[in-house]
């Protein structure tokens, strides 16, 4: 992320927001693992994860180039790093390094075959500045894959008032420190206009009646409430009560709960 762009994320980060990505992570891997796969083999290979957070997807990408490969995890919040670098020791995976950086200024590091994206253009004020590094640091022919979100195809069933706040709230806080939740949309058009060839995207949405997608809208929620209030968008009181009746709300066995949709695009540098 870039400086700028730590202005503008409003989900809590540290300990909490590594401990929803965890979740998130879970409910997100065979989708991500699908888009993983467009990069093909990768065995060997550098790749770099940008917004890194935690780790997860890091990890699996050391999976995938294995013990002769590198994998680079690039974050500002030096808390999730510390915690990655942690995971990664216990689980002895030696090839994953974890770099605090500004995606916006030059990376440490390159020769990439794979530079993975997950929920950090949606954050930037200028989301084209983390396309132009991507492209610095991928070999050519290597690949860019991005998800990202539309926070338009956030639902709920049965309706519920809190959610609907929720929702109001998000994109007060969003827009008002110049973040896009629509971003994914346009995801295929961002990586075109930057230069990437033989783009495609693709487009998941995760729901549930009860499990860890059930779970992530009350997750965020929490996690961007000391936001909301300190934009004074909404007082303490009402941040709170709005929690209590989505906590009620998801442990509900008849309401269903979907994440925001979700945006894949994927593209190649070209040879120039």
């Amino acid at each position: 992320m870039t400086k700028e762009g730590l202005d503008s994320y409003i989900i809590r980060g540290g300990k909490e927001g590594r401990d929803r990505l965890g979740v998130l992570a879970r409910v997100l891997r065979p989708t991500t693992a699908g888009l993983l796969d467009r990069a093909g083999p990768i065995d060997g290979a550098v790749a770099i994860d940008v917004g890194c957070g935690g780790g997860d997807v890091t990890f699996d990408l050391a999976e995938r180039v294995g013990p002769r490969g590198r994998v680079f995890g690039l974050d500002l919040d030096e808390t999730k790093l510390a915690l990655a670098r942690d995971e990664a020791k216990e689980l002895g995976i030696a090839i994953a390094s974890f770099h605090r950086a500004d995606v916006g200024a030059p990376w440490p590091a390159g020769g990439a075959r794979v530079v993975y994206a997950r929920f950090i253009l949606t954050h930037l004020p200028d989301p084209t500045v983390l396309l132009r590094r991507a492209k610095e640091a991928l070999l050519p022919g290597g690949f860019i894959l991005a998800e990202d979100i539309d926070f338009a195809g956030h639902f709920c069933d049965p309706a519920c008032p809190a959610f609907e706040r929720y929702q109001e709230l998000y994109l007060a806080a969003a827009r008002k420190r110049g973040a896009d939740p629509f971003i994914g949309r346009r995801l295929g058009r961002l990586l075109e206009d930057g230069g990437f060839a033989e783009v495609g995207i693709a487009l998941v949405q995760p729901i549930g009646r009860d499990g860890d997608a059930k779970r992530i809208a009350s997750l965020t929620f929490a996690a961007i409430s000391g936001g909301i209030v300190a934009a004074g968008l909404a007082t303490e009181a009402e941040v709170a009560g709005i929690q209590a009746e989505l906590d009620a709300f998801t442990a509900r066995p008849d309401a269903t709960l979907s994440l925001p949709r979700i945006f894949q695009a994927w593209g190649r540098r070209g040879s120039e």
